[in-house]
């Protein structure tokens, strides 16, 4: 999760550049924690290794298994620690039913990248090392580009917000991104196509949804599908499960599910199963884990064929073995893949 000061800013800034009120919506598309645990990596073996165990019980279940982590601070951090992290994704790499890694998340967005040429940096020693110790894995990246919507194309004002945005972000614009799949090193994008707020497009005549599939349409003109496998991406965890009404899931689901996946999106990345999150503990279900609108929602666009993505962590489950094995079912039921934490800190 990139941090919250400075996703307020941005968001304060694009608002304002296109006339909008902030939005008390729940939190922006970013994810908090990439790696979902905040204990140091520990290299056991793979029967006492809590993530590799979370992993397991996946993959029985039918489930695409990506291990995420932050790999974008491990390369900051210096060799020394990108090497110890990229060590613990070879042996994860050995899993069964792993597809590969997300090693960024919302890449060039305040995450310590700062310009295009040092994401491609990034994206460069990354390559390098996961095809030295797990070649056949893929690679995934997740990205956030506020200046897609902005709408440029669409009015003066679009124009604006765009150029501010780039400004404030410039190794997570359009060219950047552009420059980033065309290495062909990212197998698959989680994309944020950086919607404002709903009255920010009423103003210019349009509504959340018309926005959403406009930056779609253009997603395709820039050549992206044809450079990477194309999936959307939306947090809607909440404090203590999904708390909206029928008709707001409705709305979510069509926005960001709906819409994005009959614009092309092969798939959709809904965060988060439970997370810790500003204070609290965010989730798409209660405690109890009893349905919601939201729930759903999701079970029947599951059931109509839709690939849907979360994110899971040990940290987060429960210690209880027929309690864990539920969750499991249950995520299952609906997820066809999982974003699991690797435990790389």
């Amino acid at each position: 999760m990139r941090r919250r000061a400075a996703v307020l800013a941005l968001t304060a800034l694009l608002l304002a550049a296109c006339g909008a009120r902030p939005s008390s919506a729940p939190p922006p598309d970013t994810q908090a924690g990439p790696s979902g645990s905040t204990s140091a990596p520990v290299q056991v073996a793979v029967g006492s290794d809590p993530y590799v165990h979370l992993a397991r019980a996946l993959h029985t279940r039918g489930v695409d298994v990506w291990f995420e982590a932050d790999l974008v601070s491990a390369w900051l951090a210096g060799p020394a620690t990108f090497e110890r992290v990229v060590r613990r994704l070879g042996t994860l790499a050995q899993v069964p039913g792993v597809v590969g890694f997300k090693i960024a998340d919302e890449l060039g967005y305040h995450d310590g990248i700062e310009s295009p040429e040092q994401g491609l940096a990034f994206l460069a020693a990354a390559h390098r090392a996961l095809q030295r110790v797990a070649p056949r894995a893929q690679v995934l990246v997740d990205v956030v580009v506020p200046e897609l919507g902005c709408l440029p194309w669409y009015d003066v004002a679009g124009l604006d917000c765009a150029a501010r945005a780039r400004a404030a972000a410039p190794a997570a614009t359009v060219g950047a991104l552009t420059r980033y799949l065309h290495t062909g090193w990212i197998d698959r994008l989680d994309l944020s196509t950086g919607l404002l707020d709903p009255t920010a497009y009423a103003a210019r005549g349009l509504t959340l949804a018309e926005a959403q599939r406009a930056t779609w349409v253009q997603a395709h003109r820039l050549g992206w599908a044809a450079l990477t496998t194309l999936q959307a991406r939306k947090a809607l965890a909440q404090p203590g499960g999904f708390q909206g009404t029928a008709a707001e899931a409705t709305s979510d689901l069509d926005v960001y599910v709906d819409v994005a996946t009959a614009s092309g999106a092969r798939a959709v990345d809904i965060w988060t199963w439970r997370q810790p999150y500003e204070g609290a503990t965010v989730s798409l279900l209660a405690p109890s884990l009893a349905p919601n609108p939201l729930w759903e929602g999701l079970t029947r666009l599951r059931e109509d064929g839709t690939a849907l993505l979360t994110h899971m962590t040990p940290s987060q489950m429960p210690t209880d073995g027929a309690a864990f094995a539920h969750e499991c079912d249950l995520a299952a039921s609906v997820f066809t893949g999982v974003f699991v934490a690797a435990g790389t800190g």
